[in-house]
């Protein structure tokens, strides 16, 4: 492990901060009482040689954690939530894939009931009766499979449960018109099946004014979502079989961007061209954006079936799903009232996936579990860039007007596009299949020893299509795309790659586990959305050479090593984690944008080394308080990014500092309590990567949160709260720009607001 770790792991332990909810916990905490999924069967989180967090259906109600991506904020090693349906911008100890195109893959993968979620449009869908989500950080291909190579968030939901009627019914309102509603019934409908039924629905008003269009009432962040599933569970004897069935419906505004005043270059230019101020107008709160609606709106379809068998010395698994999306989303992303860069991107994908899973009995020294795991995807995108073409004739090209800027080019005249708008459109198509097989086993020595190997292959391969329409224009393809092609330009590739683990754990006494792991992560290549590899030089405003292809990249590998130490202290009041780590990863696939050429592209960088610490805690010494959270300390170097041949090019856009945790003070009333419950989320400063122009940078923020409630012991309570108590101002990411493009910020955080719940639960 890398020697510079230990000086923030003597910080870090003197707070300590256990991610599963210390609510979910009894007094004295026992080990045994937190079980947790992420070796694909039920064990102690103390026991599992994994860096794990584990969030229980209280937790996650109580905190009113809304989609997914929430999770990041109670999570040692994560960083990058958003509000909004990509998830190029999660990163865990610093990796994330910032590639928005279709042609690659996440870095994280998320997973819901064991099923692979997808990528951006299909990936964020709503936490609604939920039983527990695990999170966990570091490579985790060798048990999960594909795009875990940073880490995973795995959300397990509740199921049928024979025997009983029950369910909950939770209603809530807000600051900002935010109204939300979520239930869950459960009915034995016959001796041996079950049938759950689940719904959530919310709505509310943005927060964000368009200086634009000032003196209207069209405040932007503004959304809507219903979200349904439907289970069926059959179990007798040694078969248990489960049939579910989900569809949201996301309709929210995309994040809009708001452009520094601080780029003098950009914007100086721009008044220079331009002969007018170009200035950013409203607060560091609002937007001056000439796109008056941006969209994230996406449906998402899933069908999964769920078959176990037991077979007395193991445990067979079966598990089908479909997964249906559909993805429309548009953006500003210059942030500035000029049209620069309206994005669109409207994304169609179909997931079909197959594992098998046979797992050995629990009740061994030699466990193991093997499996096959079959996917096939199909993703299809049209990717729209629209400008104004007076700006790109005078601002783009230095040219007083377009009928100059034609001439020059064609030899012919100009005629004005219909709106004045220059429209891009590149469609592209991802053709992707993959197999893999893997073998984990563990072996106990001892009560207190225990060692373990796992060991995944995959394959994948992947039909690629680009096809980049000559533009309707006068001007031809002179701004997003300098060229175009003569119907889609395609290629094949195929990538292979190990992922093996290795770790020993070993029991100090009852409550205290030390453990060791060296872990192996790989992710497939890919190809760029936006670019094309020709054979020759490409002319300039014409058409592609023969034999031209999709531009692809190849995959990346990690190298993962762990030490960590967990258990209980303090006569088991306290439930503590502390791990610490160090990575080398090769080919960090990233996009970013070329000035010079005016095109976004989708390259390796040489290397990265990240090392840190994560520690959490959860203490509850006595029935009137618990604490439960988490300090991270995480340093990240990047080598051989673009032309930096320096020894440290920058950091990956993780905080080196971050906490967050929960406190709570209970008052019992006989069954019944009123708690007031504080939250705290810190994120230092990022050090943004690819910000060779370094402008901007995403500062750092503490949000605290404060709620009042009471619960009867008897299935109702309500909660008073306000979220983001201090008025803190903070924005979810930051761009530098260049080009015609100033520094800008975006996702600018709700402010201050106020609500109320009632929950009833029955059973």
């Amino acid at each position: 492990m890398h020697l510079r770790i230990f000086p923030a792991l003597t910080a870090c332990a003197v707070m300590l901060p256990h991610s599963a909810s210390a609510e979910d916990l009894p007094n004295p905490i026992s080990a045994a009482e937190i079980t947790v999924t992420a070796q694909r069967r039920e064990e102690a989180i103390q026991t599992v040689p994994v860096a794990i967090s584990a969030f229980g259906e209280a937790f996650l109600d109580r905190t009113r954690l809304d989609d997914v991506k929430d999770i990041v904020t109670f999570t040692p090693g994560f960083s990058g939530n958003s509000d909004d349906s990509y998830i190029d911008s999660i990163a865990i100890r610093g990796i994330t894939s910032n590639d928005y195109g279709i042609g690659g893959d996440p870095s994280i993968g998320i997973f819901k009931d064991g099923v692979y979620q997808g990528r951006t449009g299909a990936a964020v869908t709503s936490l609604f009766d939920v039983a527990q989500a695990e999170a966990l950080r570091g490579p985790q291909g060798f048990l999960f499979g594909r795009n875990a190579i940073s880490g995973a968030i795995s959300i397990v939901t509740n199921k049928p449960d024979p025997g009983r009627i029950s369910g909950h019914l939770y209603v809530g309102v807000a600051s900002f018109d935010r109204k939300d509603a979520e239930g869950a019934i459960n009915l034995p409908v016959a001796e041996d099946w079950t049938l759950r039924i689940a719904g959530y629905a919310t709505d509310y008003d943005g927060w964000i004014d368009n200086a634009f269009t000032a003196g209207r009432n069209d405040r932007l962040m503004a959304g809507n979502k219903q979200a349904g599933r439907v289970a069926l569970r059959y179990r007798a004897g040694d078969a248990d079989v489960l049939l579910s069935a989900e569809h949201e419906r996301r309709r929210l505004d995309g994040a809009p961007y708001r452009a520094s005043n601080d780029d003098r270059e950009v914007l100086d230019y721009l008044s220079e061209v331009l002969q007018r101020d170009i200035i950013i107008r409203g607060s560091r709160r609002d937007v001056d954006t000439d796109l008056l609606r941006p969209r994230d709106d996406g449906d998402i379809t899933s069908l999964t079936a769920s078959i176990d068998l037991d077979l007395g010395s193991a445990r067979l698994n079966s598990l089908t799903a479909f997964r249906k999306s559909d993805f429309h989303y548009l953006e500003d992303y210059d942030g500035t009232a000029l049209q620069l860069g309206n994005y669109d991107q409207r994304q169609h994908a179909r997931y079909v996936s197959q594992d098998f899973r046979l797992m050995s009995r629990d009740d061994r020294r030699l466990t193991w579990s093997a499996g096959i795991s079959l996917y096939w995807e199909d993703v299809a995108a049209r990717f729209t860039n629209q400008a104004a073409e007076d700006l790109v004739c005078t601002a783009g090209y230095g040219y007083a007007d377009c009928g100059g800027m034609t001439m020059d080019l064609y030899g012919a005249p100009y005629r004005p596009a219909p709106g004045g708008l220059l429209t891009d459109i590149n469609d592209v198509r991802s053709g992707n299949r993959g197999w893999s097989v893997f073998l984990d086993t563990n072996f106990h020595f001892s009560k207190a020893l225990e060692a373990g190997i796992g060991i995944r292959y995959a394959r994948d391969r992947k039909h690629f299509s680009i096809d980049v329409l000559p533009s309707q224009s006068s001007l031809g393809n002179v701004w997003t795309f300098t060229y175009f092609t003569d119907g889609p330009v395609s290629s094949s590739k195929s990538w292979g790659g190990l992922t093996p683990r290795a770790y020993v754990r070993y029991a100090v006494g009852p409550d205290i586990n030390l453990y060791a792991s060296i872990t192996r992560g790989y992710k497939a290549g890919g190809f760029g959305s936006f670019t094309v590899a020709a054979p020759v030089p490409v002319e300039a405003y014409r058409l592609v050479p023969d034999g031209t292809k999709p531009d692809a990249f190849a995959p990346e590998t990690i190298w993962s090593k762990e030490l960590g130490i967990n258990g209980l202290a303090l006569a088991r009041t306290l439930s503590f984690d502390i791990t610490g780590f160090h990575y080398r990863y090769r080919n960090l696939q990233t996009v970013y944008f070329d000035t010079e050429s005016r095109t976004q592209q989708v390259v390796n960088v040489g290397s990265v080394t990240g090392y840190g610490v994560e520690s959490a805690l959860n203490w509850k010494p006595s029935r009137y308080f618990d604490l439960s959270g988490h300090v991270t300390w995480t340093r990240t170097e990047k080598q051989g990014d673009r032309d930096c041949g320096q020894k440290d090019c920058g950091g990956l856009p993780n905080p080196i500092w971050s906490s967050a945790g929960v406190a709570t003070g209970h008052y019992p009333i006989g069954p019944a309590e009123i708690y007031l419950q504080g939250e705290w989320m810190h994120e230092g400063r990022r050090r943004e990567s690819f910000d060779w122009r370094g402008i901007t940078r995403r500062e750092a923020y503490t949000q605290i949160n404060l709620r009042l409630g009471y619960d009867s012991g008897r299935g109702v309570e309500i909660v008073a709260y306000v979220q983001n108590l201090f008025d803190a101002y903070f924005v979810r990411g930051v761009e530098n720009g260049g080009d015609l493009t100033p520094a800008n910020s975006w996702g600018i955080a709700q402010p201050r607001s106020f609500g109320v719940d009632l929950r009833l639960r029955f059973r």
